[in-house]
C-alpha cells in the first residue's frame, strides 16, 4: 500500500507538470501594441492600407486595430470622430493620438509618451517620443477600445463639486486655479474632465478673456471665418472690439479653431490688462516679434519659462497654463 501511495503521488506529479497551464488572457491595448509592432517592417505608401503594398498612418491604424477585433473608419480625420475623448495627462496604450488641425496624422500610444506609426516614406512605421514636433502639433487622443473606455467611466462615475475634475487631481500644478476660474464660471470642463493638456484656440480665449473680464457680448460678423451661429462669435466680436484681437489676411480672418501661442497670449494679456516693464530675457525670445510682450509678462509674474532660459514662444498654450496665466492677470 506504501508503494501504491507513492507511485500515485509521483504520477499526480508528472500529471501536473505537463498538464496545460492557464495563462492570464492579454488585454486589447497589449494585442494592439504587439500587432502594431509585428508590422513595423512594412513599407510606408501614401493611401496603403497592407503589409505587402504598405500604409499610411490611417490605413496602419485601421489593419492594426482590425486584426485586434476593432472597426476603425479609413482616415485619420474620420477617424478622431470615433470613441471617447480622452486627455493627454490620461492616456493609456492603446489609444490613439492624432495631430494637425484638421487632423493630418494618427499614431498608436503605446506608453511613455510614446507612439507607433506610419509617418512618411523616408521613415515608413516607428516609435517615436510625443516631443518637439509632435507635441507642438497634437491634437487629442480617442479611446476606441471598450474595456479601457468602460474602466475610465467606472472610475469618473461619481459626480464632483463644481470647479473638480476627474483629469485635474489635487497635486496637479494648476489644480487650485482651475477650480476658481471654474468656480467663477469662467473656464468650463468637458463632462467632469478639463483635459488640462489640451491645446486653447483662439475662439476659446476670446470667450473666457471676454467672461473674465465681463465684456458686452458684440453680434454681428466681423470676420469672414466666424459666421453668427458660431458658439464664440459674439465673444471673439467683443475682444476685436476692445482691441485684444488682431485677424489675418488684413483682418478678413480670425482663425478660431488654431491653437493660440504663448508669444500671442503675452501680447493678447499685455493689451488686456495693460501690462508693462521689463521682466526676464529669454534665449529664444530675443528677435522675436513678441519679446517685449513676453518682457512684460515676466515681468508682472504671470508666466515664466522652461529650463536651459527658454520661454517656448511659439509653442502652443495647454488649457491648465492659459488658467493659471488668466488667474495671476486677474489677481
Amino acid at each position: 500500500m506504501k508503494k501504491l501511495g507513492l507511485l500515485l503521488v509521483a504520477c499526480s506529479v508528472v500529471f501536473l507538470a505537463f498538464a496545460p497551464q492557464k495563462t492570464a488572457a492579454k488585454s486589447t491595448a497589449s494585442q494592439v501594441i504587439d500587432i502594431a509592432k509585428r508590422y513595423s517592417d512594412s513599407p510606408y505608401r501614401y493611401g496603403g492600407t497592407s503589409p505587402h503594398s504598405g500604409f499610411d498612418c490611417s490605413g496602419f491604424t485601421q489593419f492594426v486595430f482590425n486584426k485586434a477585433g476593432i472597426d476603425l473608419n479609413r482616415t485619420s480625420g474620420s477617424q478622431y470622430s470615433q470613441g471617447d475623448y480622452v486627455s493627454r495627462s490620461n492616456l493609456q496604450k492603446g489609444d490613439l493620438v492624432f495631430f494637425g488641425s484638421p487632423v493630418w496624422h494618427v499614431g498608436i500610444y503605446i506608453g511613455n509618451n510614446k507612439m507607433i506609426s506610419a509617418e512618411n516614406a523616408s521613415t515608413g512605421i516607428q516609435v517615436t517620443s510625443l516631443t518637439d514636433y509632435w507635441d507642438r502639433n497634437y491634437t487629442g487622443a480617442k479611446r476606441v477600445i471598450e474595456e479601457q473606455a468602460k474602466d475610465s467611466q467606472s472610475a469618473e462615475s461619481k459626480p464632483l463639486p463644481v470647479g473638480q475634475y476627474h483629469d485635474v487631481p489635487n497635486g496637479h500644478w494648476a489644480a487650485d486655479k482651475i477650480e476658481k476660474l471654474s468656480k467663477q464660471g469662467i473656464i468650463e470642463g468637458y463632462n467632469e474632465r478639463f483635459n488640462p493638456d489640451d491645446k486653447v484656440t483662439r475662439a476659446e480665449a476670446a470667450k473666457m478673456l471676454s467672461v473674465a473680464l465681463d465684456l458686452p457680448k458684440s453680434p454681428g460678423n466681423d470676420y469672414t471665418d466666424v459666421n453668427s451661429p458660431h458658439w464664440a462669435s459674439e465673444y471673439i466680436n467683443s475682444a476685436t472690439n476692445k482691441g485684444y484681437f488682431d485677424g489675418y489676411d488684413n483682418g478678413r480672418k480670425f482663425k478660431p479653431e488654431q491653437p493660440i501661442t504663448r508669444a500671442e497670449i503675452a501680447a493678447l494679456f499685455k493689451e488686456a490688462f495693460n501690462l508693462n516693464g521689463s521682466g526676464k530675457s529669454f534665449a529664444d525670445t530675443k528677435g522675436h516679434w513678441g519679446e517685449e510682450d513676453i518682457q512684460a509678462l515676466t515681468a508682472h509674474s504671470i508666466a515664466k519659462g522652461y529650463s536651459a532660459n527658454a520661454f517656448k514662444p511659439d509653442a502652443a498654450t495647454k488649457r491648465s497654463e492659459f488658467a493659471v496665466f488668466l488667474t495671476r492677470a486677474l489677481n
